[in-house]
């Protein structure tokens, strides 16, 4: 898949994008790095092509935080973005 193509299919919807903010206003991307809740250092994990993720009508703003930055979201912490710090950018 090319970088275009990936971009087109991880693109986050318009109404969606003021959940992707931490707690101090910064903007979170699938794979950054933060701080959670609990003190913990995870990344983000966003589910996209599904009802649970930011190109979906029907997201919520609940995404999961995971040990590493490849892991499954299922697998993860689920918070949203008022309750992390980002600490470290994707890129």
């Amino acid at each position: 898949m090319s970088e275009q193509q990936t971009t087109q299919a991880h693109r986050v919807l318009p109404q969606n994008e003021k959940h992707l903010r931490d707690v101090l206003g910064s903007r979170l991307r699938d794979g950054a790095c933060v701080l959670d809740a609990d003190r913990e250092v995870g990344y983000v994990r966003l589910e996209f092509g599904t009802r649970r993720g930011p190109d979906s009508a029907y997201w919520d703003g609940w995404f999961a935080v995971t040990r590493t930055r490849d892991a499954h979201p299922l697998r993860g912490k689920v918070t949203t973005g008022r309750l992390v710090q980002l600490i470290g950018r994707v890129s």
